[in-house]
């Protein structure tokens, strides 16, 4: 099983007034229960959240009152079957959800629609960022959500507090929890991107201030992880403009109100991601530049000391020659040599900083 959604547990509520009850309705043959992967959440005008069974799900979705979230987390294929049939899920809807897609997609039906995402989780821990991608399938239909994913979410606390904080679910439709999923899930994006953000300008310093092979290194692995974060965020952008197209299947008011600005902070998201992208390649092209300037600085130290020491070499060569001249028999010699080396020094000096090469 490939396929992914997402879906969250609050605490458990006292059963509401006209809520159906949380257990089956007597002689079902449905076993499957909480522990075996199957959680639930129904959401009823103006009384508080509770879980549901099985059994009950046709019955409250066909209630304009309720508002059913089902979640799977790596459900058995036996298991999605039954919750696949208990909510008439489109057969083609249901092959979506058990297939790896690959890609954020949106696929509509008759009666329900399918939306394909990817939450993405960062262990900075190591060395080497390690990424964790996990694909999350939705099919919202007629007053219920149906979720899956085929691993935890990294999302899926934030979830559960604001599907828990909002008492109007019950009064709106699977569109607008399917938002706060999508919502959630680019916010999960955002704070990864704060972490990446502060990882480039951590490293931007270091570059400056220990330059070396392993800041290099750093350089490249930074490179790598936004280019992947980049290639998993990228398709959800057209991916989640089919919502606000005009022949979305989100109810037109949702479109405006939500999905809109949902389409709008994905398109931050990328601009921060390419900013952050370009940072690290200004930083690499400065760290280039800075490894360039101290070698220029060592190589112009080596060039001045071979000007400086370069005609004293010629001189005490000449006058180490063993051939023999009455001009070597005088000592004054070898102090009139002396005095000419430094001399000599004294004049390259100051014709390098005339120069301003000093």
């Amino acid at each position: 099983m490939a396929g992914g959604a997402t879906a969250a547990v609050v605490g458990k509520g006292d059963r509401a007034p006209g809520v159906p009850s949380a257990e089956p309705a007597g002689g079902s043959g449905v076993t499957a229960t909480l522990s075996e992967g199957v959680r639930t959440r129904l959401y009823h005008i103006d009384h508080a959240p509770c879980d549901a069974h099985l059994a009950n799900w046709p019955s409250l979705c066909q209630d304009d009152e309720n508002l059913l979230w089902v979640d799977l987390s790596a459900p058995e294929d036996a298991l999605l079957d039954e919750v696949v049939a208990l909510l008439s899920v489109d057969p083609r809807a249901a092959r979506i959800v058990r297939s790896t897609n690959g890609r954020p997609v949106v696929r509509t039906f008759r009666d329900h629609y399918a939306v394909t995402a990817y939450s993405v989780d960062v262990d900075e821990t190591g060395q080497i960022p390690r990424m964790t991608v996990t694909e999350i399938t939705a099919v919202a239909g007629r007053n219920y959500l149906l979720t899956v994913h085929n691993r935890p979410l990294p999302f899926l606390q934030e979830l559960e507090e604001r599907t828990a904080a909002n008492p109007l679910l019950g009064r709106l439709d699977s569109s607008y929890l399917l938002y706060v999923l999508l919502d959630t899930l680019v916010a999960d994006y955002s704070r990864e991107f704060e972490e990446v953000e502060d990882e480039v300008e951590q490293l931007e310093e270091r570059l400056l201030r220990e330059p070396g092979r392993a800041a290099l290194d750093d350089v490249m692995v930074m490179k790598r992880h936004i280019h992947t974060v980049r290639r998993i965020l990228g398709p959800h952008r057209q991916a989640f403009s089919a919502l606000v197209a005009p022949d979305s299947p989100v109810p037109a008011p949702q479109v405006e109100t939500y999905f809109r600005d949902l389409v709008q902070h994905l398109d931050t998201l990328s601009e921060r991601l390419e900013h952050a992208r370009d940072t690290v390649t200004g930083s690499y092209n400065l760290y280039i530049s800075n490894i360039s300037h101290r070698t220029n600085q060592e190589l112009r130290v080596l060039t001045f000391l071979s000007a400086v020491l370069l005609p004293m070499t010629v001189i005490t060569g000449v006058f180490g020659t063993n051939f023999k001249m009455a001009e070597y028999e005088f000592f004054e010699g070898f102090y009139a040599m002396l005095i000419g080396m430094g001399l000599l020094t004294i004049g390259l000096l100051s014709y390098f900083r005339w120069r301003k090469w000093l």
